[in-house]
């Protein structure tokens, strides 16, 4: 087999990455939110005609790894669309869900009715009547999380298995009942609590979505498992793969892309910034390590799920622009993919970045998407005039272009000064199919002098992902009979292993330790116990078994001359702060390594557009990565 297969499925786009015997190809389809198993079938169908395929079971039946990551899951908690759980605590704690204060998760995943105290987990009765006046007042999952199961679960498994004999899985009125001590391990009951309340919310969207992607794959001749992509690095089968898991896992890919990234080029220190159709994704990479975070936040709630560090603000191609008191606006509220911006001519009026952008010149509306799709200059303009005002309408997409800049400024010089290294030390990698447009400038915010695009970019979350190895993570109590826990670890590695066709022998183990001072990695050999593990300060421990699957890797190519003038496709009209003017517009797929483009330019490619800003530099290196060099400011 010679093929990898690799997607991300975005808010508004759904996007591959797909190699065969070591050439790729790039494509970008429309998300489909009413089924995303037909925008994945798209972009499947797609990658099979741009590899040469005959067609799609052809692929298929020749792919050795197919990895996927997607937006289910932060889209269920955006959009409130999981279930109503019913949640089952200690007598006292229905009040502030362990907490000492108000729990964030009421009035934003729970409801107060639906949470019940059990005095006697072990009393029949009394867990039957307090299920059934759960699910009498809509309860439609059902989350048992008592005080100390951490230490003890027999509580928790003593009301789930009461739960399974009232409503047998055979029967349709089977009610699925999740244990906060099978999720995580960790003390702390308040965020162990949250943990298995979101795992529960996202848990029927991501088993309907999931499973039935899976299956479709198998029955069109796949001979592997569909892999998933966890927030805390790796991948996965769907069988073995927690929804709390999939949470925010396609910004993710992008991190795992650029620590590449940052490897191969030799960058110390990179902030990232991924504009998509929603949201600006960014993180920060120091010495090409992945950021993690042992106990973050989703939606603003703290978890005991340990998870890639990168942090998302609400502005992207799509988001929706406003106009108040003179000041303007995008986002956090979007277009979505349907009807998406003004300009698709999908049905939307309301103006959007991106509508912004085509009265602005910077995009062209013939060649969006390789000119796959035609953009609407007419309606754009329409849309930003409702937003306008008496404001002329070029201005008034100058501003809201200027927005969108500030939006993802304002995070990315945040996450800067949070690493404590001064900006000039940094490169901007942008990407996403915004990054290009928006990169230049919001480096310039930000005192940032460099800024790299890759030939990826559009796609880089998927591009991301296919670097990604088979990798399970076991949660471990820290001092309780640690040695047995680790063997016991060690066999169910193993076992995932086997159950994913990889050989249990090419695992490979560590040990992550978050101690009071700090956290630490440690190789384990499957056998011996690092000393770094047993001390009495370690708060959490965990194992990470990693199996190595194929790869891609950055292609090279000889450099050539500096001119680029080969590249020029013409030139384009552009509306930039008070003035229009015309500009040398390059095509990125002509340049070549070594050219040189001197800003103010604009480079198109068949799926991002890439801003020069007048005084910048653009140069090509034998990777085919745009650098931009920024005057000092």
């Amino acid at each position: 087999m010679t093929a990898t297969i690799n997607i991300d499925t975005g808010g508004t786009f759904t996007d591959g990455y797909f190699t065969r015997d070591g050439s790729a190809e790039r494509v970008k389809v429309d998300t489909t939110p009413h089924d995303l198993t037909e925008c994945l079938a798209n972009c499947v169908a797609e990658g099979a005609r741009r590899l040469g395929y005959p067609n799609v079971q052809a692929l298929l039946l020749d792919t050795e790894v197919f990895r996927f990551s997607s937006t289910i899951g932060t889209n269920s908690i955006i959009q409130r669309t999981g279930p109503r759980i019913g949640l089952l605590v200690s007598p006292g704690a229905a009040e502030r869900l362990y907490g000492e204060g108000d729990s964030p998760l009421y009035e934003f995943l729970m409801r107060r009715e639906l949470v019940a105290e059990v005095a006697d987990p072990f009393d029949a009765g009394e867990v039957r009547t307090v299920v059934r006046n759960l699910l009498v007042g809509g309860a439609r999952i059902l989350v048992v999380s008592f005080d100390g199961s951490e230490d003890d679960p027999q509580s928790e498994e003593a009301v789930k298995k009461i739960v399974q004999t009232e409503y047998p899985r055979h029967y349709l009125g089977a009610v699925p009942c999740l244990l906060a001590s099978e999720i995580t391990p960790r003390h702390g009951a308040e965020r162990r609590t949250a943990t298995a309340v979101i795992n529960a919310y996202l848990h029927p969207d991501m088993v309907r979505f999931l499973y039935k992607a899976d299956e479709d794959l198998r029955s069109e001749g796949h001979p592997h498992p569909l892999l998933i992509v966890h927030s805390s690095g790796g991948v996965a089968r769907v069988a073995k793969t927690r929804a709390i898991e999939t949470y925010n896992s396609g910004p993710v890919g992008g991190v795992y892309g650029a620590a590449a990234v940052s490897a191969r080029l030799g960058l110390e220190h990179l902030v990232t910034m991924d504009v998509g159709g929603t949201s600006t994704d960014v993180a920060v990479i120091s010495g090409a390590h992945v950021p993690f975070e042992a106990d973050p936040r989703v939606a603003g709630v703290a978890v005991h799920v340990p998870m890639v560090r990168v942090d998302a603000v609400g502005g992207g191609g799509g988001s929706l622009a406003g106009h108040a008191d003179g000041t303007y606006t995008v986002g956090p509220e979007s277009a979505g993919a349907s009807p998406g911006p003004a300009c698709y001519g999908l049905g939307g009026q309301r103006a959007t970045a991106s509508d912004a952008e085509v009265v602005l010149g910077h995009l062209d509306p013939e060649y969006f998407l390789g000119g796959r799709r035609r953009l609407d200059p007419a309606r754009a303009r329409t849309a930003l005039e409702r937003v306008a005002g008496s404001d002329p309408v070029e201005e008034a997409a100058w501003h809201v272009h200027r927005a969108l800049v500030k939006v993802a400024a304002d995070k990315v010089a945040d996450m800067i000064a949070e690493s404590g290294t001064s900006p000039s030390e940094f490169t901007l990698l942008a990407f996403g199919g915004g990054g290009g447009l928006y990169g230049a400038e919001v480096a310039e915010a930000c005192g940032v002098p460099r800024v790299l695009s890759l030939p990826q970019s559009s796609v880089f979350s998927a591009f991301g992902i296919s670097g990604m190895d088979l990798a399970h993570v076991y949660e471990l109590r820290p001092g309780i009979e640690l040695a047995e826990q680790l063997a016991a670890a060690t066999k169910r590695a193993q076992l995932d292993a086997a159950g994913e066709g990889s050989e249990p022998s090419a695992l490979s183990y560590r040990l992550e330790i978050d101690r009071d001072g700090g956290s630490v990695v440690e190789p384990f050999d499957g056998t011996n116990v690092p000393a770094a593990a047993t001390g009495s300060d370690v708060r959490a421990l965990r194992m990470r078994a990693t199996v190595p699957i194929p790869q891609t890797e950055m292609a090279t190519f000889p450099v050539e001359g500096e001119d680029a003038g080969a590249a020029q496709k013409g030139t384009r009209t552009v509306w930039r702060d008070g003035a229009a003017a015309d500009i040398p517009v390059y095509d990125r797929d002509l340049l070549r390594p070594g050219n040189r483009v001197d800003g103010l330019a604009m480079v198109d490619a068949t799926d991002t557009t890439i801003l020069v800003p007048k005084g910048a530099t653009l140069r090509v290196d034998e990777h085919l990565a745009i650098h931009i060099d920024l005057p000092a400011s």
